[in-house]
């Protein structure tokens, strides 16, 4: 899941991003949180330049759940990708 221009800062587990890590992205979009197997796995929040941010839990890179103490967006995004993360996040249907 590595972009050109992006930084990662955190462990490799054979070779992989694995563990509590940050990533940043080209467009200064930041994700913090837990990495497994080079994807965003676990609880982690994407930190937007805008200032909103987006705490979620993820498994191999989607998001599964949004968390209850995310604050609201006041913000629009003018990131495809960030608006493609709203968007998944807010079609997304609680299991069970």
């Amino acid at each position: 899941m590595e972009y050109t221009g992006s930084q990662y800062i955190g462990e490799y587990v054979d070779g992989r991003m694995e563990g509590d890590a940050e990533y940043i992205l080209p467009t200064e979009t930041k994700y913090v949180g837990e990495m497994k197997d080079g994807m965003f796995h676990g609880q982690g929040t994407l930190y937007f330049p805008s200032g909103s941010r987006y705490d979620a839990i993820w498994e191999k890179g989607l998001v599964v759940k949004v968390s209850l103490s995310s604050p609201i967006w006041t913000h629009l995004e003018k990131s495809p990708r960030a608006v493609m993360t709203v968007e998944m996040a807010s079609t997304t249907r609680p299991r069970g």
